[in-house]
């Protein structure tokens, strides 16, 4: 039930680092200490086996220290090199973009004389250490600290130190534009039947002359018949009605979405890994392929209940923002977006096991919108 570790290339880092160191060697009765202070180098990798824990591998160069003899005032230098390992804390609380680190380790120093009779190797001490990162942008950071390694050794540095998180290129998304359908005009068919054409009527015989005895023509007309023209009307036109059917209603659509903590973003960071990355782009393309009318989209940053309050609230709200950021880099709108922190206020399983604190440590995504369905 735990949350997985994050991928490799997002877990190893490599950095350098120079500063001041202060060494305190005892020259017993002869010598006596002349300058104490000298340039220190170191570099150093490591690599994230938890949420809040690394391992580091470092060699440091802490310079020499000037010795200066009692009797005869000659002078001398004694160079101090270690190389060593350490575990290192994340302290799991955040002072503003500063994250707090402590570290233990051992360490074996090589002394050795210039002037001096002093050659020793192999010495095995147990070192410690404190300081502070700060993140420039994705994938480094500067580091502050101060370490010491027994009674001999002290030193102060300030370096920067780089872990390759491995990004794709960014897909365009173009948005289809889907053309509203034309309406239908209804077809109207009429049938028309034209008149019948006027039927004529022959014209009227000639008027037949009649002799009779007295040789007296007489002339009788017999009336033409008239011409009589029907009109036959026209049968009523039949009208074909086409249904036209009414455009599918969009049908509501609901996504919920849940981005754990552990494996989605870097530890105690708000930026995403590549995992994270990866299931917000399947996200944003399932949306903008099915073309879902987005009407909001709510983002709720939460953690477990390690560390302060303040911390937690301000890490749930930045990891929140982080989402909505990379969904509008996506081609959503960034206006529909509503962005929450709640912190370690809303537990969804007991904070007193590692497996309920995985749990906890989550953003929360509901897209609320429609989708038009042809039936």
């Amino acid at each position: 039930m735990a949350a997985p570790f994050e991928k490799l290339e997002d877990s190893w880092y490599i950095g350098g680092a120079v500063g001041q160191s202060q060494l305190q060697p005892d020259g017993g009765d002869d010598w006596a200490l002349d300058e104490d202070k000298d340039l220190a180098k170191k570099v150093y990798g490591g690599f994230n086996i938890g949420r809040d824990f690394g391992l580091e591998a470092f060699w440091n160069d802490f310079g020499a220290a000037s010795v200066k003899n009692k009797k005869s005032n000659t002078k001398a230098d004694v160079a101090y090199r270690a190389y060593g390992a350490n575990l290192v804390y994340h302290v799991p609380s955040y002072l503003g973009a500063i994250h707090p680190i402590v570290k233990l380790g051992v360490a074996k120093v090589d002394t050795k004389g210039d002037g001096v009779a002093v050659n020793q190797k192999n010495k095995f001490d147990v070192m410690g250490g404190v300081g502070a990162e700060y993140e420039l942008a994705e994938g480094f950071r500067v580091r502050a600290e101060y370490e010491r390694f027994d009674e001999d050794i002290e030193q102060f540095s300030i370096g920067l130190n780089w872990r390759p998180v491995l990004t794709r290129p960014k897909p365009v998304v173009v948005p289809k534009v889907v053309e509203p359908p034309k309406p239908v005009r209804p077809i109207v068919i009429v049938n028309q039947t034209p008149p019948p054409k006027p039927v004529k009527v022959a014209p009227p015989p000639k008027p037949v002359i009649k002799t009779v005895v007295k040789h007296v023509p007489v002339i009788v007309n017999t009336p033409a018949p008239k011409t009589i023209v029907k009109h036959v009307p026209a049968p009523a036109p039949v009208v074909h009605r086409v249904v036209v059917n009414n455009p599918p209603k969009p049908q509501p659509k609901v996504i919920h979405k849940t981005l754990a903590g552990g494996s989605h973003f870097a530890s105690n960071s708000a930026s995403l890994t590549r995992s994270g990355q990866n299931a917000l782009n399947r996200m944003a393309q399932d949306l903008l392929r099915d073309q879902v009318i987005i009407h909001n989209i709510t983002i709720v940053g939460h953690t477990d209940s390690v560390g302060s309050h303040a911390a937690n609230q301000r890490l749930s709200q930045q990891r929140a923002s982080a989402v909505a950021g990379y969904l509008a880099s996506r081609g959503l709108n960034r206006g529909l977006m509503t962005v929450l922190g709640r912190g370690e206020s809303e537990p969804v399983a007991s904070n007193a096991s590692p497996a309920g604190r995985a749990k906890n440590r989550r953003v929360n995504l509901v897209v609320k919108g429609s989708q038009t369905v042809m039936k």
